[in-house]
């Protein structure tokens, strides 16, 4: 009985509990976990909070809104060479304690904004801020959990990051809500014509907090593995991704897989709404939420599925279902087969991301690790924003075209178009070799096999 798949899949899940009770009673783990949890859910709470006040200060422009959350992109270009200074040669715990509680105080000054500029110049230190401290809690991950438990380590960290939206927005429902009787309470008070100043309120109590979490978190210093002195340059995140092939492949990946989720995030709507012919926005709605429970389907599927195969060989696998999926969406015009596919994307690019900040994790030294996770962030946002451009601009350029084949008539959208050419270009990366692997053929890319922990730089490859 032991050897029918049944079994074996009894044994897998097995072993999940038994990760998952291991990571729970890892009181450094969990100290980070709650504090990430919290601060996750005041983040969000924040950002919907700061759309609301572009909202109004810009008269209800929406496409003001639109510009806040594309500006996002602008720190990732500065703060991916801070991070990497500072991430592999500071005591990592404590630069989370300071990005916390810097980032506390400064959201406080987002009520009095009333200029759009000033709302942008505070975005750039807060999503500044936010590079350096995920780039310092990803390399720390390592350093507080066992190597098999470094996929769901990192599975959780993702859950307190998206997982939370839903309850962020309802916290932020409820915070703004009392609006009224605060208005009856203190007629012409601050709070009354401010009613989002709650919301950053709550956000700065949950960074105090988080902050405190990692006071008590014990968590060894980059220093204490290794003693070489390290030159400062400026730049060194993305020179490290580029000299190392290993990384530099895990990070393309990542990054083209961006390309997709942008797309979605940006010609969503239109495609829902001219090709699935949906008369709400709801639909779109819809769409977005079945593609973040498909992420946190795919994030649990993991948990099983690494157990017995190559994280490699599943990273490619990942490319390729989630190009293919999106190149599906293309030609799907029937809104119950693409809201599936939205779903099973959102599976795929789950368990991509997590693949690769695992993969990362295992096989770059603590010494170089900050730097990798600096440039991947970095890196990460940036192709959010190229792939939601990208995927606008096809869908502009392209328009709407009848075709005539063969005595029928095909209509097709800029949209569709958009998400061909996202996933075509998803799909691609999996012939791309790790490190290592650049002398095999084509054929033999996607065989399961391990590859080497990369410790050298080689610098001779190009």
């Amino acid at each position: 009985m032991s050897d029918t798949p049944a079994a074996g899949i009894a044994g897998q899940m097995g072993d999940v509990r038994a990760d998952f009770r291991a990571l729970v009673r890892n009181h450094n783990f969990m100290k980070l976990f709650w504090g990430q949890l919290v601060s996750g859910m005041g983040d969000w709470a924040a950002t919907l909070a700061l759309m609301s006040v572009v909202y109004k200060i810009t008269n209800h422009n929406a496409l003001a809104v639109g510009g806040m959350l594309a500006f996002r992109i602008v720190p990732a270009l500065f703060s991916g060479s801070v991070a990497a200074l500072v991430s592999d040669r500071v005591d990592r715990r404590k630069l989370m304690i300071g990005c916390d509680l810097s980032r506390a105080l400064i959201i406080l000054a987002a009520p009095f904004m009333t200029r759009l500029w000033a709302v942008f110049v505070l975005i750039f230190f807060l999503e500044g801020i936010t590079i350096v401290w995920l780039a310092a809690r990803d390399a720390s991950i390592p350093n507080l959990v066992d190597d098999e438990q470094l996929t769901m380590a990192n599975s959780l960290s993702m859950a307190t990051t998206y997982g939370v939206i839903p309850f962020a927005a309802v916290m932020f429902a409820l915070v703004t809500v009392p609006s009224p009787i605060t208005r009856h309470l203190v007629k012409g008070g601050f709070l009354a014509s401010h009613p989002t100043t709650i919301a950053f309120i709550v956000d700065s109590l949950s960074f105090l907090i988080s902050a405190a979490f990692f006071f008590r978190m014990k968590l060894s210093s980059p220093k204490d593995h290794h003693e070489v002195e390290q030159s400062w340059k400026f730049g060194e995140s993305l020179t490290f991704a580029w000299r190392h092939p290993f990384a530099r492949s895990l990070l393309l990946g990542a990054a083209v897989g961006c390309i997709g989720g942008g797309s979605l995030y940006a010609v969503g709507i239109g495609y829902v709404k001219e090709v699935l012919g949906a008369k709400s926005d709801a639909a779109f709605g819809l769409l977005m939420a079945l593609f973040g429970v498909g992420m946190i389907i795919g994030v649990v599927a993991l948990q099983v599925l690494g157990k017995n195969e190559e994280k490699p060989w599943m990273l490619r696998m990942a490319l390729v279902t989630a190009g293919g999926i999106m190149v599906g969406m293309s030609f799907v015009h029937v809104a119950l087969f693409a809201f599936l596919l939205a779903g099973f994307f959102g599976a795929a690019f789950g368990i991509l991301f997590i693949l690769v900040i695992t993969m990362v994790q295992e096989r770059v030294e603590d010494k170089d690790r900050g730097k990798a996770f600096a440039a991947f962030h970095a890196i990460s946002r940036i192709f959010l924003v190229l792939g939601a451009g990208l995927a606008g601009g096809v869908a502009y350029a392209f328009g709407k075209h009848q075709l005539h084949i063969f005595g029928f008539n095909y209509i097709v959208y800029g949209y569709s178009v958009a998400f061909f050419v996202a996933g075509i270009l998803i799909a691609s990366v999996s012939l791309v070799p790790f490190g290592g692997e650049k002398k095999d053929r084509v054929r033999d890319y996607f065989v399961r096999r391990k590859v080497e922990p990369l410790t050298e730089p080689e610098s001779t490859d190009t």
